[in-house]
């Protein structure tokens, strides 16, 4: 019998797969021409070690069956995969770890747990894959509550029905990238959705979260998808109509979608699909510099040409994950379709950045593995490996964590050397030593695109957390001040929740209580996200 494979608590992915020692010397290498200098690597916390509070709460009789209070399970749905969640990993810090972990097997079972929870003041946290990078998982709830249970959805993993005339599909929504895309793969479809995320993240993770997948230029969020949504609250059912699309007043679709299971938890979701792509290519081209690129991506976007996917990524980006030795930035541009020929579109696209100044790096034409070759290449394989990075830099006390917004383009600039300048700042002033800021492009829009900056920062064992915190902070200031959005698909989770606040209208704030109130009236859904 196969032995199933164990996920770390203490980082991305399964146990087995992590970073070799020549890809780590190498990152602590570039890191170092940045002043980052790295501390010997503190260990792991074996499981052994790690000291849990007793269960305040005891599994009821008719939850025992769907329910456990075993140490690594509730290790492991303690965090999910932010900066302060590793910080704290590492530190041992697992004071807060849900009393429970329930699997449920389907609607009965949760609104049995829901039942409980209410009558004994516990807290639910919906669980999907714990790919959360913004606090949307954390089972740290304060001392309101009598007891924490991690509600994980992981039993809600079937393709329900396929409907091939209309191309779409009903789909549960505890079920995870690879296992959708492989039960759609026997009716020639997918779904084409694809977060950096995507091995351990779930459809309804995608729904509550508004998750952006990288073949996205056109449905850049899963928001595009979504034709129906079935959710499951303390007060009941929500499934709203499933239509290609409908002007009947505000939308019970939209409500749900980015609720991050504040107000319920969602269960399944009809879903837009697409035939398998047939036509494909990709190509690169490198820039002097990156607003050069950026005014190649605007043509690109406002010519109506739609690429499956169009990114650049900065010369710190590429130094730091060994993709390229030289200083320029890259654009990664890629066309699909699966009815008809695509070199018109793609032509169209190469003309756009030659006009800006692009040289050509991978050619497409008559080249099936452009997307492996050159400096496109490296970049992929770096793309792939980076959610592997901190577990190796955070017990070195180095931080390395990510912000991503969207931003119209007659702001770009401006907004790009406002915000990178001002957390360059924030790193020299409060660690007292330089760091390095990156940006690329996670998707664009005809109107603007969604930079996503990386950064990184030399810290100490004792104080990585506070310094992570007032970065974070004088981050994420900037991008308000300047006209960004705290998160363009990211989510809000219990990291963003206070800029959330401020950009979101006070009145609507209101609107989104009243319905907590209404759908949860004793507040037991994912506490501290969206809504107090």
């Amino acid at each position: 019998m196969k032995k199933s494979k164990k996920l770390k608590y203490w980082g991305w992915g399964y146990e087995e797969t992590t970073l070799n020692k020549e890809e780590i010397k190498s990152l602590l290498n570039k890191l170092c021409k940045y002043g980052i200098v790295s501390s010997d690597k503190r260990s792991t916390p074996p499981i052994e070690s790690i000291n849990l509070n007793k269960p305040k709460i005891e599994i009821p009789p008719n939850l025992k069956s769907i329910s456990t209070e075993e140490k690594y399970q509730r290790i492991l749905h303690s965090f999910g995969q932010s900066q302060p969640d590793s910080i704290r990993t590492f530190q041992s810090d697992f004071n807060h770890a849900p009393d429970l972990v329930s699997y449920p097997e389907n609607e009965n079972d949760l609104i049995t747990l829901y039942d409980f929870c209410e009558k004994s003041n516990v807290a639910i946290i919906p669980y999907g894959a714990g790919s959360s990078v913004v606090g949307g998982v954390t089972s740290d709830v304060g001392s309101k509550y009598n007891g924490t249970i991690s509600v994980n959805l992981s039993k809600f993993n079937k393709v329900l029905e396929v409907d091939d005339v209309s191309l779409s599909a009903k789909i549960q929504g505890g079920i995870r990238g690879p296992d959708l895309e492989r039960s759609l793969k026997n009716y020639g479809l997918t779904l084409r959705h694809f977060p950096q995320s995507f091995e351990h993240s779930t459809l309804g993770g995608w729904i509550a979260t508004r998750s952006g997948g990288h073949f996205a230029t056109l449905y850049t969020h899963i928001d595009d998808l979504v034709e129906n949504i079935s959710m499951i609250s303390p007060n009941g059912k929500m499934n709203s109509l499933r239509v290609p699309g409908s002007g009947a007043g505000p939308s019970p679709d939209r409500f749900m979608l980015g609720s991050e299971g504040s107000m319920g938890i969602i269960t399944d979701a009809w879903v837009k699909l697409q035939k398998k792509p047939k036509f494909k290519a990709t190509a690169g081209y490198l820039f002097s510099d990156f607003l050069s690129a950026a005014q190649a991506v605007r043509s690109i976007s406002q010519a109506g040409l739609y690429p499956a996917n169009v990114r650049i990524v900065d010369e710190v980006e590429l130094d730091i994950n060994s993709a390229s030795k030289d200083s320029y930035t890259l654009m990664v541009i890629s066309f699909e379709n699966a009815d008809h020929e695509i070199e018109p579109w793609i032509s169209r696209a190469e003309e756009c950045c030659l006009d800006h100044g692009g040289i050509k790096d991978v050619d497409w034409r008559n080249n099936p593995l452009s997307n492996q070759n050159g400096v496109v290449g490296a970049w992929r394989e770096a793309f792939i490996k980076m959610p592997y990075n901190r577990e190796e830099l955070t017990p070195r006390n180095i931080i390395s964590d990510t912000f991503e917004t969207s931003i119209t383009w007659e702001k770009f600039d401006n907004f790009y050397h406002s915000v990178k300048n001002t957390t360059e700042l924030a790193i020299k002033t409060i660690t007292g030593k330089s760091g390095a800021v990156s940006c690329r492009f996670s998707h664009s829009y005809p109107n603007g695109p969604a930079p996503y900056f990386a950064f990184h920062a030399n810290s100490s064992e004792k104080t990585m957390l506070e310094d992570w915190l007032q970065i974070k902070k004088a981050a994420s200031d900037a991008v308000h001040k300047f006209g960004g959005t705290i998160t363009h698909h990211h989510a809000i989770g219990r990291d963003h929740s206070h800029w959330y606040k401020k950009q979101r209208p006070n009145d609507f704030g209101e609107i989104l209580s009243n319905a907590k109130k209404y759908l949860d009236p004793k507040s037991i859904l994912n506490p501290g996200v969206i809504v107090e």
